[in-house]
């Protein structure tokens, strides 16, 4: 037997006996949820310290599916009659934005509540604005955020504007 054809017989049979079932039963092994996908207890916050933008920003993000319906001051707003949950709402003024005239700008402030609907709260405003010479409007919403794990108060939301 020649050096080329031995190795080849080796290799064959290595492969073989690498693939045969060893009558074991192979290791469950399942792979475990993204860090995500897990239920987090809710992070607790100094209650003196406010939101940040990005948090109330990302706060109102996950609130769009909330209905126009949850306040009056929500009652027809929006930039199209079928609009029906602050998605809508606020996804509308948002592509309003993709002008390069004049200015467009997020104005985000909050302030310690004054009425606080379920204990310490933080009086939240997210308004879309637009300045183009005498095109001038700002639209957004009002929400509160529990001073605790800055949760919103899902009954807070109100609708701001104006044309």
């Amino acid at each position: 037997m020649t050096t080329r054809p031995a190795i080849l017989l080796a290799v064959c049979l290595l492969s073989v006996s690498c693939s045969r079932d060893s009558g074991r039963a192979a290791p469950d092994v399942s792979p475990s949820p993204p860090a995500a996908a897990e239920k987090a207890a809710p992070k607790i916050y100094d209650e003196s310290v406010p939101p940040t933008k990005k948090e109330m920003v990302r706060a109102l993000l996950a609130s769009q599916d909330v209905s126009l319906s949850t306040d009056s001051s929500c009652s027809g707003v929006g930039t199209n009659p079928a609009d029906a949950n602050l998605g809508d709402y606020l996804s509308g003024f948002l592509a309003e934005q993709n002008s390069d005239k004049g200015k467009n700008w997020l104005d985000i402030q909050s302030k310690p509540s004054s009425s606080p609907a379920s204990g310490p709260a933080w009086d939240c405003d997210v308004v879309i604005r637009h300045v183009d010479g005498e095109d001038r409007w700002g639209w957004g919403v009002s929400f509160q955020m529990k001073a605790k794990d800055h949760s919103i108060v899902k009954t807070s939301f109100r609708c701001t504007g104006s044309g």
